[in-house]
């Protein structure tokens, strides 16, 4: 391979890979998102609980 191929194969292996950089830092930044998300969706979602709720099995079901 002549040093022109060689150098537009690095070139191009260089772009492909800060493209992948790119692509998994947005992926992580929406994933994040999408955490704290269904975070607040848990903590909204949860009903006070009674005091005895719980605290007996109906085993003759």
């Amino acid at each position: 391979m002549d040093v022109a191929g060689a150098s537009i194969a690095m070139s191009t292996m260089q772009a492909k890979q800060q493209f992948n950089v790119g692509l998994a830092g947005k992926v992580k930044d929406q994933m994040e998102q999408q955490g704290e998300a269904f975070n607040k969706l848990v903590e909204s979602s949860q009903v006070p609980s009674h005091p005895n709720l719980g605290q007996n099995i109906d085993l003759k079901g």
